[in-house]
């Protein structure tokens, strides 16, 4: 029940709140969770390094992530996508991440092709989102 409501209020908290849903609830709980895995990763990254530096660890992880999800398919804007869609989203990325080695990209421009597939996605999204 819990991801519908989020799946709502992700789509429309005006209207998730005017059915009934306590949008405020879900929305701290999103929160909340993401905060426990965010402690969690960091957990499981400190134990694979087996050292903690806020400097080197965890940059731009979360252009990848990000780079993920809208390849999958999920919408910036909220409400729109699917656990298959990140799952596929996250196996492009790293054909894609493959594919920047093999072309003899240099490594230093890894994020600037992040941020270009990012940048298409959102193109690509609000071109879809007008026509709709």
């Amino acid at each position: 029940v819990y991801g519908r409501h989020l799946y709502a209020t992700g789509r429309n908290e005006e209207a998730s709140r005017y059915s009934g849903i306590n949008t405020r609830r879900v929305v701290t709980l999103a929160y909340v969770f993401g905060g426990l895995l965010a402690g969690v990763s960091g957990i499981l990254i400190a134990f694979y390094t087996n050292s903690v530096s806020p400097s080197s660890h965890g940059t731009s992880y979360e252009l990848y992530g990000i780079a993920a999800a809208v390849l999958g398919g999920c919408s910036l804007r909220g409400g729109e996508g699917s656990i298959y869609g990140i799952v596929i989203g996250t196996i492009l990325l790293q054909v894609l991440q493959n594919l920047v080695i093999l072309l003899g990209i240099p490594t230093s421009l890894n994020l600037t092709v992040m941020g270009t597939v990012i940048l298409i996605g959102v193109l690509v999204d609000r071109y879809v989102g007008r026509r709709a």
